[in-house]
């Protein structure tokens, strides 16, 4: 059958950085082809503003809100159909944030959201993963991912393929470390300054990871796609790669450079000519903490992972499932705090088997299943702190943490999920759980209450019971299970304790039974 033009879509992402607001403009088609039709960029000054006062200046807001009309009306020129408008670092910063997300939907109609940390490495990491489909197999590497923005750098290690680490850093071209100032400190104090930052951080990452296993560097941003096609010439794929001797010597002819010298040989925009060589000289430290003997520059952005997540969901194929990821970024904060690995995998299994049974009584989805077994996974954390409350504890390690691939709100839930896995029910006076929207609390309702059944299942954290058969009688919930288990009073006492919050949520006690041997 002959494609039509009414089953192409067109499509708009916006990104809203802190030096620059990006748009692309693209037509997708259902066999999740993307066929650019628009890249446009204009600077603002976010970052000056919210680096030193908090606060994007309300002259910083007109003009945004001017650049984000005129867009607007080149999307409707090309007749879009939908717009995925994003904030990060310095939007996100910002303590008129709320003021200025409202004051672009009234002005303009465009909604933005405002992406956290981990938000920003999954939608990286679903275009370099597409960037290198085929040519570089990332499940046979241990990877470095780096982006270096203006008001802070992304930080992404693969462990053959698995996300073991993602950090967030107050670092970037616009806001660099004390007595590092683009355009004037001089190239060897800026090195020295650079280079003890950085190392740093490889030095706290080591409790994790140790960057000495990295053999593989990838660099994402603007100013190394920029040096990318400076030394090479052509471009077979989607991303290019540099000899790490050859970015070097790059870096070091930028030292050497003023931003006017940078600006007549290259003819950039001085903006960018300013903050030129910190940023190349963080993505060199960076490289410098590894093994890597080359940079592979993805001549992608974030905004080419929003696009094929909205090619994918048009054309119905299977979106990008980071669940795995998810799941793994979770254990390895566990393994962090020295969780009981075999009762965290025993709970998740219950829970996730009890969810399956009540799909009819809890019409939740995928989504909140995968939350349900972070919160499994996590849930004694707090442990590490100590036993006592250490259900609070576990929710604030929680709270504190990055876990891939989770926005700030699903953290929210499975934060407060591991809140409520034993002691209290949720209470008016609980502010965590009250500032959650209404359909949130919900959910962390049910799926505590799911999760308090399971974890009295394994008092003992022997895990005698490993599965059970659920029974819906006319007044009550039944668990069975069989006879081989032995005595039962430990678990349900446990599920005495802990049913109660099951039964308001689902309007019926659980009870757990056992099997009969059958008569020899």
């Amino acid at each position: 059958m002959k494609e039509t033009v009414h089953q192409k879509q067109r499509v708009a992402v916006i990104d809203i950085g802190t030096s620059a607001i990006r748009m692309l403009v693209a037509e997708i088609t259902p066999q999740t082809e993307i066929r650019y039709l628009e890249n446009l960029q204009k600077p603002v000054r976010f970052g000056k503003d919210v680096f030193t006062t908090g606060r994007i200046s309300n002259g910083a807001m007109r003009e945004a809100i001017a650049i984000l009309r005129n867009f607007k009306t080149v999307t409707e020129t090309y007749g879009v159909d939908k717009i995925q408008a994003i904030a990060t670092s310095a939007v996100r910063e910002a303590l008129n944030r709320d003021n200025f997300i409202d004051r672009i939907y009234v002005r303009t109609g465009i909604d933005v959201e405002v992406l956290e940390g981990p938000e920003e490495n999954r939608l990286e990491l679903i275009a370099v993963e597409h960037a290198l489909a085929g040519q570089v197999d990332l499940t046979t590497k241990n990877c470095l991912i780096v982006e270096v923005g203006s008001g802070s750098t992304e930080m992404i290690i693969l462990n053959q393929g698995q996300v073991e680490m993602t950090r967030t850093l107050s670092l970037g071209s616009m806001r660099l470390p004390e007595k590092a100032v683009p355009g004037k400190t001089e190239a060897a104090v800026m090195q020295r300054v650079l280079k003890r930052s950085i190392h740093e951080v490889a030095v706290y990452a080591a409790r994790e990871y140790n960057f000495d296993q990295i053999d593989t560097f990838i660099a994402l941003g603007g100013d190394m796609r920029f040096v990318a096609q400076q030394l090479l010439e052509r471009r077979e794929h989607q991303f290019l790669t540099l000899d790490a001797k050859a970015f070097a010597d790059f870096v070091q002819r930028s030292a050497k450079m003023t931003p006017e010298e940078i600006v007549s040989k290259h003819s950039i925009p001085y903006a960018q000519a300013e903050t030129l060589y910190p940023t190349l000289l963080v993505y060199a430290n960076f490289l410098a903490e590894t093994k890597a003997a080359h940079v592979i520059v993805p001549m992608v952005s974030i905004r080419d992972g929003l696009l094929l997540e909205f090619a994918q969901m048009i054309s119905r194929y299977k979106r990008t499932d980071f669940s795995k990821q998810v799941l793994n970024s979770a254990r390895h904060l566990a393994e962090k705090y020295r969780y009981d690995k075999a009762h965290a995998a025993c709970v998740s299994s219950l829970a996730l088997k009890l969810f399956d049974a009540l799909v009819a009584d809890h019409g939740m989805g995928s989504k909140e299943r995968l939350l349900l077994e972070v919160s499994a996974i996590l849930h004694d954390i707090g442990s590490y702190i100590s036993p006592n409350q250490h259900h609070k504890h576990s929710s604030y390690l929680v709270d504190a943490a990055e876990i891939f691939g989770l926005r700030k709100a699903e953290k929210a839930i499975v934060s407060n999920v591991v809140r409520y896995h034993r002691r209290s029910s949720p209470r008016p006076t609980h502010e965590p759980y009250m500032s959650l929207p209404k359909l949130d609390r919900a959910i962390v309702s049910k799926l505590s209450a799911i999760l308090r059944v399971a974890d009295a299942l394994d008092p003992a954290h022997q895990q005698r019971i490993r599965a059970f058969t659920l029974e819906l009688g006319e007044e009550a919930y039944t668990l069975w299970v069989g006879a081989d288990v032995g005595d039962l009073t430990m678990e349900r006492s446990a599920l005495r304790d802990k049913g109660d919050m099951f039964a308001d949520v689902f309007g019926a006690p659980i009870d757990l039974k056992q099997v009969k041997e059958a008569a020899s």
